[in-house]
């Protein structure tokens, strides 16, 4: 009963969201104040059902109701009481529900909070939240119901995902979501002022708060999801450039972006169009990135779902919601009036290029993570994108940006003078010089030091460039201490935020530099007794202890005492655990940190001999990259609680309006609504117009591009939507070497007389780790198991193979990736079913899952094999 009631409450939500969309608007547009004011109360009922279905689903997991498919499929009785709650959001129907829920309480946030601004605003703002909200409750009904029944209901669940039942992911997501979802508040308020016909100052007021949200939850949701992958996968890093990695980034980016510029519309009343463009395009890459987590068309270890039924929706919705607001754009844009002028050295110059920069970097990760695609379409060839590749493009961009972030509050608005900026910076300058000097020598004269010297020398001239600025706001040292403290009591929390912000963007590059530079691994068989040493610790394997039994899972523990030249520094104990439901192996990681560099210790497999293979990695500074993502955090919630968020934003000017007509509006009567009349734009404006049809047409080619991958998928033309061209091919010419001592190589001619499955894989490949225990089942099905370990360094890979254990008859080397493209490869993991004649018969983009293992993979194989 209880989920009939989850269900019949999201229909009526879907009906209240039709009515918050549509009648507001139409008031709105009227004059009506009795219809505008619909909008509160049609998005407190939307929560407010939304809300209801959401507790329905959640009571169904944790009452453990396995009449309900959801619950079947994600849930078990063993499983304790936290992931049972977070298993609601760990599904693609809950994750769904959650994004929902969240998407109401935006909009009952802004009815609650947004009393003071104008009714035609609110009303169309909210309403285009209940468009929003349509389409994903329209969504969930049509193709992601939650409350499905099952007859008969079975007596237990499928389980969770053991890398899911970790505190970390039980929180990322909902921060995540907070992010992603809270950015349709801006996007929806700019595309209420583009209908109403009016941005300006306050408009950019009203904006920022709503965005400021936004943007602090979503550095706090990736930043949990780097410690995540950090602490859980066992691999010693804690970004991979997975393309959903890549989708969480892309909008955080954008988002950035979007804070800064629409600082400069409300001081200086210009970049407006560009600031409603950056709206529109934030949110428009947090559809995307939903779209490519549940459509298929790229492949991660983040992945909800790969139906192109679902996949062809939220296309619809992506192109709806993106392409009418671009289309509503280029309509209205350039009737947009530029606002006030200023010179390319000044505030307003420095934002500019922060947002060019950004703007481009959001660019070159979407390039970067759908460019295989492209490539593949338009027969350019198979090409492979990773972590090099967004290294080698990354650095450039960020370091002007970075450096520029220290001058620019500096300058003045309007016409700043970068020489007098910079004189003001000598201290800065001093410290940036000794740290790039100091770190250099000081870590032995070598290249690999010189990269971490000047890393370091950028945050120091970050780092003490942002406190130089606060410093000359409070005139520390100019003034006496006491008036120096009562001006800093007096400074607005805006400038504090920033100042903690960018401080801390400045620790983050410090850890970033650091790990990158100095990480050092011990890999070895340890048996009780043995010692290891690493960075100046002592590590003793001391025991191990087996089937201790856990609330779901039998684990193996093994005790590791480290001592430092002889004190007892701690113990730790990693774990590796099989769940019982599913049946799945996860190692858990011990790590020890003094908040300077942590040492990390993983235990991998037995030899079989008494032994078990021991990693133990030094990652220093890893600890201060997340302080510093804290620290960014703190300073966008410092700058949220600024009265100038909270007071009213100023009267709006009647010249700010575009449409040439004067309202008939005044101080008295300022909550009425506005009706704009049609704006007839200049002869300047109207031959820029076609300017802003540009953003139209790529997302069109975009989205036109989108819609063949899924119908191929729906075809069943392709394997996990990426085709090869050279299946029914026979395999190409290759001679690689071996990566472990002992083996032989491996060449075509040994693909002949056995049926052997090719497995492309690499250490820094994330999606590889949960493929790889599954690997195992191939080698017992009796199908030659042959891994080629791609674009990698052989000691990582080594290190991986000997952590994660290794199923293959043998491992060769494509260490400069030929081989792989010769084959297809678009990236890992990748592999190729091979019959007995040296014809590729089966390729799967992706992990190997155990479904596609049992119902494709080992049905093929014995076919072949016959």
């Amino acid at each position: 009963m209880i989920a009939e009631v989850g269900l019949f409450a999201l229909i009526l939500a879907l009906f209240v969201s039709v009515v918050q969309a549509t009648v507001p608007l139409l008031g709105a547009a009227r004059g009506d104040s009795t219809w505008m004011s619909l909008d509160r109360p049609s998005a407190f009922a939307s929560f407010c059902l939304v809300a209801v279905a959401f507790g329905a689903l959640m009571w169904a997991h944790i009452t453990s109701d396995f009449s309900v498919l959801n619950v079947v499929l994600n849930s078990h009785t063993d499983k304790p009481l936290l992931y049972k709650i977070t298993g609601v959001w760990g599904s693609h129907e809950g994750s769904m529900m959650l994004w929902t829920l969240i998407l109401v309480l935006y909009g009952l946030a802004v009815s609650v909070f947004g009393r003071d601004l104008p009714p035609g605003l609110r009303a169309r703002a909210l309403a285009v939240q209940g468009m929003i909200a349509v389409g994903f409750l329209l969504y969930i009904l049509l193709t992601s119901n939650p409350f499905v029944r099952v007859d008969p209901a079975p007596l237990n669940g499928n389980g969770l995902n053991p890398l899911l039942q970790d505190p970390g992911l039980a929180f990322h997501p909902p921060f995540l979501y907070l992010g992603y979802v809270g950015f349709s508040m801006a996007f929806s308020f700019a595309i209420a002022a583009l209908i109403e016909g009016r941005v300006d100052a306050a408009w950019a007021r009203w904006v920022r708060p709503w965005t400021l949200v936004a943007w602090c939850a979503l550095t706090l949701g990736v930043a949990m999801g780097m410690w995540w992958s950090y602490y859980t996968l066992g691999w010693g890093g804690y970004w991979a450039w997975d393309p959903v990695e890549n989708a969480s980034l892309m909008p955080w980016l954008a988002g950035t972006a979007l804070l800064h510029s629409s600082i400069v519309a409300e001081k200086r009343d210009t970049m407006k169009s560009w600031t409603i463009f950056l709206a529109i395009i934030t949110f428009s890459l947090s559809l995307l990135g939903t779209f490519l987590v549940r459509s298929g068309v790229l492949t991660s270890v983040h992945s909800f779902a790969s139906d192109p039924a679902r996949g062809i929706f939220i296309l619809t919705l992506l192109a709806v919601v993106t392409g009418s607001s671009l289309a509503l754009f280029a309509f209205r844009a350039p009737s947009l009036k530029g606002g006030g002028l200023f010179t390319p050295v000044s505030r307003e110059g420095g934002l500019l290029f922060n947002n060019v920069v950004l703007s481009t970097a959001a660019g070159t990760v979407l390039l970067g993570t759908l460019y295989p695609l492209f490539a593949d379409a338009l027969n350019l060839g198979k090409v492979s994108v990773g972590p090099p590749y967004f290294n080698i493009v990354m650095v450039p961009l960020m370091v002007p940006l970075i450096v520029l972030m220290a001058v620019g509050p500096f300058l003045s608005w309007k016409r700043g003078d970068l020489k007098t900026a910079l004189s003001r910076m000598k201290f800065t300058f001093v410290v940036t010089v000794v740290a790039v000097i100091g770190v250099w020598i000081g870590a032995g004269v070598s290249s690999r030091s010189l990269w971490a010297s000047l890393g370091f020398g950028l945050a120091a001239w970050l780092f003490f460039g942002s406190l130089s600025e606060w410093a000359g706001r409070i005139g520390l040292f100019k003034r006496s201490l006491g008036d120096a403290l009562h001006r800093a009591r007096h400074l607005p929390r805006s400038t504090y935020g920033m100042t903690i912000s960018h401080m801390g963007l400045a620790i983050m590059l410090l850890g970033i530099t650091g790990s990158q530079a100095w990480k050092t691994e011990y890999l070895n068989v340890m048996r009780p007794g043995d010692t290891a040493a690493i960075a100046g610790y002592t590590v003793r394997f001391i025991d191990v202890e087996d089937n201790l039994k856990g609330p779901n899972y039998v684990a193996t523990r093994a005790s590791f005492v480290v001592t430092r030249d002889g004190r007892y520094v701690t113990d730790l104990t990693p774990e590796r655990r099989m769940y019982e439901n599913p049946q799945q192996p996860l190692s858990t990681v011990a790590i020890h940190t003094n908040f300077v560099s942590d040492l990390y210790l993983v235990l991998g497999d037995p030899n079989g001999s008494g032994g078990y293979v021991v990693h133990i990695f030094h990652n220093p500074l890893v600890p201060w990259l997340f302080l510093g993502a804290i620290m960014l955090v703190l300073g966008g919630l410092v700058s949220l609680t600024d009265r100038h968020h909270r007071v009213g934003a100023p009267l709006r000017r009647l010249g700010a309006k575009i449409s040439a007509p004067a309202m008939k509006l005044a101080a008295a009567t300022a909550m009425k609504s506005e009706v704009p009349r049609t704006a007839v734009p200049d002869r300047r404006a109207a031959s820029r117009g076609w300017t802003y049809l540009v953003p139209l047409l790529a997302f069109a080619v975009l989205a036109g591009f989108f819609i063949w991958r899924i119908h191929l998928i729906a075809e069943g033309d392709t394997p996990n939507l990426i085709p090869s061209v050279m299946v029914n091919k026979s395999a190409p010419q290759f001679n690689l070497p071996p990566l472990l001592a002992g083996q032989p190589g491996f060449k075509t001619a040994d693909l002949r007389g056995k049926v052997t499955l090719v497995n492309f894989f690499a250490s820094w490949c994330v999606p590889c780790r949960e493929e790889h225990p599954y690997l195992s089942e191939v080698a017992k099905a009796g199908i030659v198991l042959v891994g080629i370990n791609y674009k990698d360094r052989a000691e990582d890979a080594k290190a991986w193979l000997a952590e994660q254990g290794d199923p293959y008859k043998t491992v060769a080397v494509d260490a400069h990736g030929q081989t792989g493209l010769n084959f297809g490869v678009y990236g890992v993991p990748e592999s190729y079913l091979i019959d007995k004649n040296g014809v590729i018969r089966f390729k799967q983009t992706g992990p190997l899952t155990p479904d596609i293992i049992k119902n494709q993979l080992i049905p093929l194989a014995e076919k072949l094999g016959k």
